[in-house]
């Protein structure tokens, strides 16, 4: 039988819990930068909503209060506070940072401020990772060399967290296989990163390597290998159409946890495969013409995949979202650049990404092509970056002969990547709001 909580079930106990969806707001705390003031305003707390995007550098979110002390205006917001958050699902081992959402934020806004009767007034802070705003304050003029696995750690822990932060996040850069030589001509942290990620080549050269921040820090990894984790099972997996309760024989029914968690409270499928969409972003096939200026001499690379998978790949599902048949060549977007060859010497031929562009763009595109969103009862080690599975079942009729696999909506049914997850949470209640993506259907084999 399923494992009741997955791959993170470890530490965690049932009995602890009443219903899946319990929360514990552990500390909100706020501080002011500029005096050094301190308050808790957990209690002043309605609901808190925290965002991670898997192609996003940063995670944010959103706090909003009901108090009438007029807070705001008598702490005073003035643009340097940050605020401090820790919250756990009950039951977790608080002593594993995978279980617990434990971060400090920088408030970088205020709105919708209203007051009520009895002098009550609700607002809403807004607020963004630190290293956000250091981002936006600091310019690297360097030149870098060497495997880009070490330089991005270097750009991480010296320029966007830097000396001064005293909250230290981890940074997971998987083994890239290339090394690279530029200069960073009074770049952001983000967009020396960014030109990292787009030269940079797992051990099997597949160029899919995005630059994330989620709950165990920031992460440098390639899309091949977020699809491969798992392997001892996907963080959780979650059912359509699921009842949760037990009925007992005699009437009435027993909650059942593990039933409540994998039930998705709503489902949408926001893409299905845009053929055009796919067609004019280079999903399907694409063309680069260039110019090499020290060669003198123009070339041409062309991309289009498969409807059999590459061994070099690694896909979430066996089949590819479209077949042979599929009505698409390698010109329906080109691309004009030039090159400089040996602009570094002998040693570094080609450091552009030119060779890599059009499989990375393709990539990355079909990574994508199928989304869907569900509403699932929260948990906090739930992350952007975490691979899970849904079951959903047909609305054709099952007949009594019908097995589980075959009553399964194939089309939708798989593995699938957390590519958005917005926690919402209030004092009692969590929430988490996902967008799920795969780049492969789980065509008809057993789910």
């Amino acid at each position: 039988m399923f494992d009741f909580l997955g791959t993170a079930s470890k530490g965690f106990s049932s009995d602890k819990i009443r219903q899946a969806g319990d929360i514990n707001v552990g500390r909100i705390e706020i501080k002011s930068l500029a005096n050094g003031k301190t308050f808790n305003v957990t209690n002043q707390l309605l609901t808190i909503q925290i965002y991670e995007d898997l192609f996003a550098p940063f995670m944010s979110g959103s706090l909003i209060f009901s108090e009438s002390l007029d807070f705001v205006a008598n702490f005073p917001f003035i643009g340097e506070e940050v605020v401090t958050i820790r919250i756990f699902t009950p039951g977790f081992d608080k002593s594993q940072p995978a279980d617990v959402i434990n971060a400090r934020f920088y408030i970088y806004k205020i709105s919708d401020r209203e007051k009520l009767a009895d002098r009550n007034v609700v607002y809403q802070l807004h607020f963004i990772a630190v290293e956000a705003v250091t981002d936006l304050n600091t310019k690297i003029s360097k030149a870098f060399e060497g495997n880009i696995r070490e330089i991005v750690p270097q750009i991480v822990g010296t320029w966007l967290q830097g000396p001064q932060q005293d909250f230290k996040k981890n940074v997971k850069c998987t083994l890239v296989a290339n090394k690279t030589k530029y200069v960073s001509n009074y770049w952001s942290p983000i967009k020396n990163i960014n030109y990292l990620a787009d030269r940079a080549l797992d051990s099997k050269g597949n160029p899919t390597y995005i630059f994330f921040e989620n709950r165990y820090g920031f992460n440098f990894i390639s899309l091949d290998e977020l699809n491969v984790n798992g392997n001892n099972g996907p963080k959780m997996i979650f059912l359509n159409n699921q009842v949760q309760d037990d009925i007992k024989p005699g009437g009435g029914s027993s909650r059942n946890i593990l039933k409540q968690y994998q039930s998705i409270k709503e489902f949408e499928i926001v893409s299905s495969q845009n053929y055009m969409d796919n067609v004019m972003s280079g999903a399907y096939g694409s063309t680069i013409m260039f110019f090499d200026i020290t060669k003198k001499k123009f070339k041409r690379i062309t991309y289009q995949p498969s409807s059999k998978f590459n061994p070099k790949e690694t896909h979430l599902n066996p089949t590819a979202l479209f077949t042979s048949k599929l009505i698409a060549t390698n010109k329906g977007v080109m691309f004009n650049d030039v090159v400089h060859s040996k602009m570094f010497g002998d040693e570094w031929d080609d450091v552009t990404s030119v060779t890599m562009r059009l499989e990375r763009m393709s990539r990355l595109k079909m990574a994508e092509a199928f989304k869907i969103n569900i509403v699932v009862a929260g948990r906090t080690d739930y992350t952007v970056g975490d691979k899970v599975r849904v079951k959903s079942y047909k609305n054709a009729p099952i007949q009594k002969s019908d097995s589980d696999t075959d009553s399964l909506d194939n089309t939708i049914s798989g593995f699938y990547l957390i590519a958005t997850i917005n926690h919402v949470i209030d004092r009692k209640h969590h929430e988490c709001h996902m967008q799920l993506i795969k780049d492969s259907y789980h065509g008809l084999s057993n789910v």
